[in-house]
């Protein structure tokens, strides 16, 4: 969308722009692209008996009512030969709306979340983007809440196919994160270092369908060496029918200086199998990661960018099932299956079961056998608004330690522009 069709556009551009710069304001306008999001949460989740030992998590839905409200105002404009200049605001904002001890924040105004700049060199098919950015690994969210960081990131799309990154970052914008950071501050390190890190991106014909592989490694200064492969297979078998099938292996070798805080190396397998026909969708998946003697993590922020291999809502923020940093093996399989009507609205559901193993119980680490039902629907309404709600049921028998219920709602309206 170009600037030229927003007046509030045109008005933050011209504080923006115009004093530091004589050029007229109608040429700054022609050469600025404007995007953003608007999106509105409803949280609702509530426990049953025995909350603080089984379920007890930051990142579960725990309040009685949250409004919880995002916004992001996008500006990215050609400056030079070559070279782009990326700006973004972000507003965030709470309101508790159940009690008197409610979430009131929506006074806070907007921000520079992102801030770089990119060089393109058409003739290499390179790109440099160096700044204040969203890092979007395979270990973090790369939904419009992903972890931000300082550094530089190169691309390049030279090999038909193929796309290599390359990666430095020498800070993390934690606080944004709250209850999502990763899970090194959440388990008490604090000294964390620079990383470094690399991809390979592929997308094939192969086989008759589409392959797409992954292929990522990083280094992290005073926490240690992540790796991780993702592929993913697609073909039209039959008369019509999709299939899809994925599998994903995220690993890593810790300093031995975390051995206080997580004393073991992560190693996630999963592996799903999915099916389209008429409308209908079917998917079949299992998840193994994590010690029973030891803490490991698997990912940096939240689920990271793993959610295509995963199912469920709410069950891997259970307490010994966290992905990004949690005492115990885990063993998930899981099940899930909807209907699209007239390719616009979806009804389906989800179901996860397994189990935490713990060589010994305590009250801060504990094993148990643990499920989830979720049930959906996904609207959408245009190609650029979505509308969806869930409800989610979460049950989890500690050994030792009794059981407990977890049930969570969310309403969700998502514009993208």
């Amino acid at each position: 969308m170009k600037l030229v069709k927003l007046s509030l556009v045109a008005a933050l551009t011209a504080g923006a722009f115009s004093v530091a710069s004589a050029t007229p304001m109608e040429e700054v306008i022609k050469n600025i692209d404007v995007s953003g999001v608007l999106r509105y949460r409803y949280d609702s989740g509530s426990f049953d008996k025995y909350p603080e030992k089984v379920l007890t998590n930051s990142n579960l839905i725990t309040s009685r009512q949250t409004h919880n409200y995002r916004a992001q105002l996008n500006f990215n404009a050609a400056i030079a030969d070559n070279f782009k200049a990326f700006i973004q605001f972000d507003y965030n904002a709470k309101d508790g709306g159940y009690g008197v001890d409610t979430a009131l924040n929506d006074q806070k105004g907007f921000f520079v979340r992102q801030l770089y700049l990119t060089y393109t060199n058409e003739d290499v098919a390179t790109s440099v983007i160096a700044g204040k950015q969203q890092l979007n690994t395979i270990w973090t969210d790369n939904e419009i809440d992903g972890l931000v960081g300082t550094g530089v990131k190169v691309v390049n799309n030279s090999i038909d196919g193929l796309t290599l990154a390359a990666f430095a970052v020498d800070s993390f914008m934690e606080k944004e994160q709250a209850t999502d950071m990763y899970g090194l501050t959440r388990m008490g390190v604090d000294s964390i270092g620079n990383m470094y890190g690399g991809a390979a991106i592929g997308s094939y014909e192969a086989f008759g369908g589409q392959l797409n592989p992954q292929l990522w490694l990083a280094y992290w200064d005073q926490v240690g060496f992540y790796y991780a492969v993702d592929a993913a297979y697609s073909t039209t078998i039959f008369d019509g029918i999709n299939w899809t099938l994925e599998g994903a292996y995220l690993g890593n070798s810790l300093d031995s200086g975390l051995k206080d805080h997580i004393d073991g190396n992560g190693n996630f397998f999963a592996l799903k199998g999915s099916v389209e026909l008429n409308g209908w969708d079917v998917s079949l998946g299992g998840l193994y990661y994590g010690d029973k003697k030891k803490t490991t993590m698997t990912t940096i922020e939240d689920q990271g960018n793993i959610g295509s291999v995963l199912a469920g809502q709410e069950i891997f923020y259970t307490q010994g099932s966290n992905l990004n940093g949690d005492h115990g093996q885990n063993i998930f399989g899981y099940i899930t299956a909807g209907y699209t009507f007239n390719e616009t609205v979806r009804v389906g559901g989800d179901f996860v079961y397994g189990g935490t193993k713990v060589e010994h119980a305590t009250t801060n680490n504990f094993g148990g056998k643990k499920l989830e039902a979720v049930a959906r629907v996904d609207y959408k309404y245009s190609p650029k608004l979505d509308f969806s709600a869930f409800y989610s049921y979460v049950n989890v028998d500690a050994d030792n330690n009794g059981k407990g219920d977890h049930n969570a709602v969310r309403l969700q309206a998502l514009y993208k522009f």
